[in-house]
C-alpha cells in the first residue's frame, strides 16, 4: 500500500471499529482534559461536521420513502418534542427537583426540550440502522424545536435562554449549509465513490465526536475525585433517565419495526446539551458542566450495547 493511502486506510479501519472507538473514545476524552481548552472553540465546527458527514452517508433515494409517507417522522418529532419535554418536566416538578438541586434543575429541563443531538444519524450509520429515516426525523425534530423548547422553559422554569428566531436562525444555518455542502460534494465526486468510502466517512465521525468528548470531559475528574459517591449518583440517575426514555419508546414505536423504533429512542433520550452550554458559557454553575459531561457517557456507550441487537435485526430483514 502506498504511503498515500495509509491515511484513507486507519480512517476505513477507525470506521469498522465504529461503536467500540465511540465508547472508547468518551474514556479517552477523560485521559486528555488539558486537550479541553484547546478543542472547545470548534464545536461548533464539530457539530457542522457530523451534520455534513450525515448527509453525504445518506443516499437521496433512501429520503424518497421516508418523505412520500411522512406519518412515522410526524409522530417521532411530536414525541420526541412534546409528549417526552412534558413527562420529564411534570415528572421534575412533582418530585421538587427545583428545590433538592436548584442548580440541575434548568438544565435537566432543558435536556429534555432542547432538539436531539446532531450526530443521531451518524451513530445510526454506525450501528447499521436506517439512515433516510433518521436524518428526516432528526430535521423534524429541529423544525419544532424553535417553538416547542421555548414553550417549555417557560412553561417549567418562567424564562427561556433563547428566542425563537434565534434557536431556529441557527439550526436552519447548520442544517441548510452543511446540506448545500453536501450537495456539491455529491456532484463533484459522485454517488459511486461516496458509497466506496463509506467506511472512510464513518471513521471521520468517530474522530469529530472524539473531539466533542474531550471538551466536555474537562470537569469530570476534577469532580469525581471530590466527591466519588454523589458522582456515581448522579451518573445512576443520568442513564436511568436515558434508559427509561429510550426503552418506553423503543416500545411505543415497536410496531414501525425495532431498527426505527431504536432510532426515535436515541432521538428522545440523546438531547444536544451543546447547544444550552454554547448559549450559557460561563453563566452555568459547575455543576451544571459535570451533569452536562456525565450526560454524554451514555450517548457515547449505548450504542456499543444496542449493535448486536441492530445487527440482529439486519439479518431479520
Amino acid at each position: 500500500m502506498s504511503l498515500s493511502r495509509w491515511p484513507l486506510a486507519a480512517l476505513a479501519w477507525l470506521g469498522r471499529q465504529g461503536t467500540t472507538a465511540l465508547a472508547l473514545s468518551i474514556f479517552l476524552g477523560i485521559a486528555v482534559p488539558q486537550l479541553a481548552a484547546y478543542v472547545k472553540p470548534y464545536l461548533g465546527a464539530t457539530v457542522f461536521v457530523l451534520l455534513l458527514f450525515s448527509y453525504l452517508r445518506t443516499d437521496p433515494e433512501a429520503l424518497r420513502p421516508v418523505l412520500r409517507s411522512p406519518r412515522l417522522v410526524i409522530l417521532a418529532a411530536l414525541w420526541v418534542m412534546i409528549a417526552v419535554p412534558l413527562l420529564l418536566g411534570s415528572l421534575y416538578a412533582l418530585v421538587g427537583l427545583s428545590e433538592m438541586a436548584p442548580d440541575l434543575f434548568p438544565i435537566m429541563i432543558l435536556q429534555s426540550a432542547i432538539a436531539p443531538i446532531t450526530s443521531t444519524v451518524a451513530f445510526a450509520a454506525l450501528m447499521g440502522l436506517n439512515i433516510g429515516f433518521s436524518l428526516v426525523a432528526l430535521i423534524a425534530c429541529c423544525a419544532l424545536s424553535p417553538i416547542t423548547t421555548v414553550a417549555f422553559s417557560y412553561l417549567f422554569l418562567g424564562t427561556s435562554l433563547f428566542t425563537p428566531f434565534e434557536l431556529g436562525s441557527k439550526l436552519f444555518v447548520f442544517f441548510f449549509a452543511s446540506g448545500i455542502l453536501a450537495f456539491i460534494i455529491r456532484r463533484a465526486v459522485g454517488q459511486r465513490r461516496i458509497e466506496e468510502q463509506t467506511q472512510v466517512l464513518d471513521g471521520l465521525n468517530v474522530i469529530a465526536v472524539f473531539v466533542f468528548a474531550i471538551a466536555a470531559m474537562e470537569p469530570v475528574t476534577r469532580h469525581v475525585a471530590a466527591d466519588p459517591l454523589f458522582a456515581l449518583k448522579l451518573l445512576g440517575i443520568i442513564v436511568a433517565i436515558a434508559v427509561a426514555v429510550i426503552g418506553l419508546t423503543a416500545i411505543l414505536f415497536a410496531r414501525a419495526g425495532l431498527d426505527r423504533a431504536i432510532v426515535v429512542g436515541f432521538l428522545a433520550g440523546f438531547r444536544n446539551l451543546g447547544a444550552v452550554i454554547g448559549a450559557l458559557g460561563s453563566a452555568l454553575p459547575d455543576l451544571a458542566w459535570f451533569y452536562f459531561a456525565l450526560v454524554q457517557f451514555p450517548i457515547y456507550i449505548f450504542p456499543a450495547l444496542l449493535k448486536p441487537l441492530a445487527k440482529r435485526l439486519r439479518k431479520n430483514r
